[in-house]
């Protein structure tokens, strides 16, 4: 499976949203790590971010068509380049969202 700058940056601004809606009552409640319930909320909350970024991800097409056409266009006509700039950001995507799902 290859991972997109588009599916990384909508990864990131889950967890982002995820975060955002918690409280300073909330956050203060997570670093209590010890307290059973402040820990159940924290461990809910991963998880239900977990799975809203999954189905993000599921919810995106395998194939994005005009992308491949405009492609294949550049490689028939001998003007398509890759960069190494992009070649190190799409890595170094895809290491981070391995780390974070």
């Amino acid at each position: 499976m290859i991972i997109s700058n588009n599916q990384i940056q909508r990864l990131l601004a889950l967890y982002l949203r995820q975060d955002a809606k918690s409280s300073p009552v909330q956050k203060e409640e997570g670093a209590k790590v010890f307290q059973e319930e402040a820990y159940k909320l924290s461990v809910n909350r991963d998880v239900e971010a977990y799975y809203a970024a999954r189905q993000a991800i599921r919810d995106l097409p395998d194939i994005r068509e005009d992308r491949l056409a405009k492609i294949e266009k550049q490689v028939k006509s001998g003007t398509y380049e890759v960069k190494d700039e992009e070649v190190a950001e799409k890595m170094i995507g895809r290491s981070l969202v391995d780390k974070l799902v």
